[in-house]
């Protein structure tokens, strides 16, 4: 077993599944959507090994980790935690050739569910890939770095970019402002409004929803305290971009 400890971050699953929602829209219910997904790690044998990510939802998601099909269950060598503001990880300690390979994240509420597979990878060694087959998606494990070379462009990770950025909205008391945005990126970026410092999530007169590929914050029987600037924050593994827009109360 070695003694040294070594990890690195390696390109994030291209295996991803969104479940359809069974409750969006409903009470304020909001399915999980993964803020950080988390990441391929690449570890030597006898290293530890964590997988970690952040989710958020409404109502708070229940974070299950699965292999082969099982539920991973703490204890021993491996060790389930969860943080707090939607954090949590899989730690697998003294890594043996046994715990490589891949490791299926879900995240679930009462308005739907998500997953992410990743896998736990050798130093040396290529991440899998995802292939179509007829109705089937294969999933391969490779060992060739090579491998990892032929791997077709349409893989690889891009930053979020804005197609159309949110802009000025001009409202009178009492009516509806509604901003909208659209953004590209690989892994498909989430999308999140702010006024200021403060998140934005559906409750009461404020909207987030997204429609057509296009996302859109919309308040509702607007108020002069409302007045102020707004910004879009698009983010995926590969990067961050922000857009900022005002909302004049007349």
């Amino acid at each position: 077993m070695m003694s040294d400890v070594r990890l690195s971050a390696a390109p994030p699953s291209l295996c991803e599944v969104t479940a359809s929602p069974t409750g969006c829209g409903f009470h304020g219910n909001e399915p999980p959507a993964f803020v950080l997904p988390p990441r391929n790690v690449r570890v030597s044998l006898g290293g530890d090994a964590r997988l970690e990510g952040k989710v958020r939802g409404q109502p708070e998601p229940q974070v299950t980790w699965y292999r082969d099909g099982k539920a991973v269950i703490g204890g021993g060598r491996c060790s389930v935690e969860r943080g707090g503001r939607g954090t949590f990880s899989l730690l697998v300690g003294g890594v043996t050739e046994e715990d490589l390979g891949c490791y299926t994240c879900q995240a679930t509420n009462e308005a739907g569910s998500r997953q992410v597979t990743v896998e736990i990878l050798l130093e040396g060694t290529s991440p899998y890939f995802t292939h179509i087959s007829g109705s089937k998606t294969i999933l391969s494990c490779m060992s060739s770095s090579s491998a990892m070379e032929n791997r077709t462009s349409i893989w690889s990770e891009s930053p979020p970019k804005f197609i159309s950025k949110p802009s000025r909205v001009l409202v009178r008391l009492g009516q509806s402002g509604k901003f909208s945005t659209k953004a590209t990126g690989r892994p498909q970026p989430q999308v999140t409004w702010y006024k200021g410092e403060a998140e934005l999530q559906s409750s009461g007169r404020i909207s987030v929803f997204e429609l057509s590929g296009r996302h859109f914050l919309e308040i509702k029987e607007v108020q002069a305290e409302d007045a102020g600037s707004y910004t879009c924050s698009v983010t995926n593994s590969a990067g961050a971009a922000t857009a900022s827009a005002e909302l004049i109360v007349q």
